[in-house]
């Protein structure tokens, strides 16, 4: 049986690019946006990463901000991997600081259990903010998704060594091409 090459990678936010939404064009808006890193590893199905992103003529640019802001997932890979990514149509900042306030509430239980657990249920602090959009959705204003898209990552960059990835972004249900995300891989 042939042995899985592991890679320890670090996934960083560049851009983000989504034109012709009908909505108001993104000229300034906050929206969520969320990655989904898929079957990392064995054993781990998925991880998930959701900030607030910010638009300016629908584009949020991320280079200027810090590394701590930026990344996204720093993680253990085995072969390949797949991202998801899916950003919201805009939301109020009342909107922004409740899924925060959720988010932040879900991992300080999940940080509590794995402390209990001592190392069992590890995986469940990474899926805070999943939880925490999970408790928006009965709300009846929960914000829709405007963008979305998936990239299987097979070619992964050496060690010492960067790539730049960009995941096409859809609209949902009509399928028509809107946008992109834009990440660095580094190795």
């Amino acid at each position: 049986m042939a042995k899985k090459v592991k890679f320890n990678l670090e996934f960083l936010l560049v851009k983000a690019e989504v034109k012709g939404v009908p909505e108001k064009a993104l000229l300034k808006s906050r929206n969520i946006g969320q990655v989904d890193l898929i079957w990392p590893r064995t054993g781990v199905a998925k991880k998930s990463g959701a900030r607030e992103m910010v638009f300016k003529k629908g584009v949020c640019d991320f280079t200027a901000e810090p590394w701590t802001k930026r990344v996204v997932f720093r993680e253990e890979i085995e072969d390949h991997c797949g991202l998801a990514v899916s950003i919201t149509e805009p939301v109020s900042v009342q909107k922004v600081r409740r899924f925060l306030r959720l988010t932040a509430k879900y991992a300080l239980k999940m940080g509590a259990d794995f402390m209990e657990k001592a190392m069992v249920g590890y995986a469940d602090i990474a899926s805070s903010p999943i939880d925490a959009l999970a408790a928006m959705i009965g709300e009846k204003d929960v914000p829709k998704v405007i963008a979305q898209g998936v990239l299987d990552v097979a070619d992964l960059p050496a060690e010492g060594e960067e790539r730049e990835i960009t995941v096409p972004l859809i609209r949902p249900l009509t399928n028509k091409p809107i946008g992109s995300l834009t990440l660095i891989l580094r190795a």
